[in-house]
């Protein structure tokens, strides 16, 4: 896929992208907890499928590897999970392979080792903070279809007194198809706003905040160890951050 002049609009080939695109996350929201449950709607797996469809499977690892060690107690077992991680994924890879502007994925760490962040790794940390904050902002979506749900499964009671269980199936066909078109409808609208607004936002930055971005990726792995000793409670302290910060440079260091 190549640049394309996003004032100008997408191409057919571009709107058949962002449909297929739409497609996977949809499937990737009924995974998550409605149906299924392979893990497959877990941000490693969703970002590479993305990039795989897209042409581009390297830059879906490098998407998709620093977002699921950020989540790594993230999981739908036993508990409500927080925002709208897959179609976050999908959206930061196909955006940017519409917008045209792919980095040279899981590369750059020598940047930070030489003194001066190279720009590969900060446009990655800038599409894993868009990332973040689509699936953040998915969470009141999921919550609110969520609750549509209780007043719809609320209506099978009366299968109670006639025995009807037609009627459940249909409320579960209901509920399906709901979180089918929630995934759908909010990975294409993430794939726009990635492609359309984010990724241009990212050539007017300044250059101090470009350096930040590309701490990210590394410290996504600081996050992932502080999340499993908190949870275990074996450790609440931000000493996990500084861990995370050294394994970081480590890894610059040694590739």
């Amino acid at each position: 896929m190549t640049a394309i002049d996003l004032m100008g609009g997408f191409t057919g080939a571009h709107w058949a992208l962002v449909g297929w695109l739409s497609l996977l996350s949809g499937l990737l929201a009924l995974d998550e907890t409605a149906l299924a449950q392979t893990w497959l709607s877990q941000p490693l797996c969703a970002a590479t499928l993305a990039g795989l469809l897209c042409g581009h499977p390297a830059l879906g690892l490098a998407i998709g590897l620093p977002l699921q060690l950020a989540l790594v107690m993230n999981l739908p077992v036993g508990q409500t999970v927080t925002g709208e991680a897959s179609a976050a994924a999908v959206a930061a890879v196909g955006g940017t392979v519409l917008a045209g502007k792919v980095p040279a994925a899981l590369g750059g760490f020598h940047g930070l080792t030489a003194g001066a962040p190279r720009g590969d790794l900060a446009l990655t940390g800038w599409l894993l903070l868009g990332a973040a904050l689509w699936s953040l902002g998915g969470h009141p979506l999921v919550q609110a279809q969520r609750r549509l749900h209780l007043i719809w499964m609320l209506q099978g009671r009366r299968t109670l007194r006639d025995g009807n269980l037609v009627r459940i199936e249909r409320i579960q066909g209901r509920c399906l198809a709901a979180t089918l078109v929630r995934g759908a409808i909010y990975g294409a609208a993430g794939v726009l706003a990635v492609a359309g607004l984010w990724v241009p936002l990212y050539g007017v930055l300044p250059a101090g905040v470009r350096g930040a971005m590309a701490w990210v990726p590394i410290l996504a792995s600081a996050l992932g160890i502080g999340a499993v000793l908190e949870r275990y409670g074996v450790a609440r302290h931000w000493r996990w951050v500084g861990a995370g910060v050294v394994a970081g440079w480590s890894l610059g260091v040694l590739t």
